[in-house]
């Protein structure tokens, strides 16, 4: 599960287990999607190569948002928000 990075604070090792952070390539799990051709959205109306948003956690809107980068995809129907980095973490064996 992602969590922000918040988390820390409240972190208990013998309940949780961190397996990474959803920012760049920084562990090995599977993605659950490539974007392909993914087109990054400036603010100021400018677009470029939007690649990077293969390499975090993003959610997917139904309207393109105002005043922030967003990215479109040839096979995403809809806009890509990038949030900030989760922490990622799994709970313990019967510690749940």
């Amino acid at each position: 599960m992602g969590v922000p990075i918040t988390f820390l604070d409240k972190y208990n090792p013998e309940q949780f287990e961190i397996t990474g952070i959803t920012l760049g390539n920084t562990v090995e799990y599977e993605m659950t999607h490539i974007y392909e051709n993914a087109v990054q959205h400036n603010k100021n109306g400018s677009t470029q190569c939007g690649s990077k948003v293969n390499t975090r956690a993003t959610v997917l809107l139904s309207q393109a948002p105002s005043d922030t980068v967003y990215y479109t995809a040839d096979n995403c129907n809809g806009f890509l928000l990038s949030i900030y980095p989760r922490i990622l973490i799994r709970a313990k064996a019967g510690k749940r």
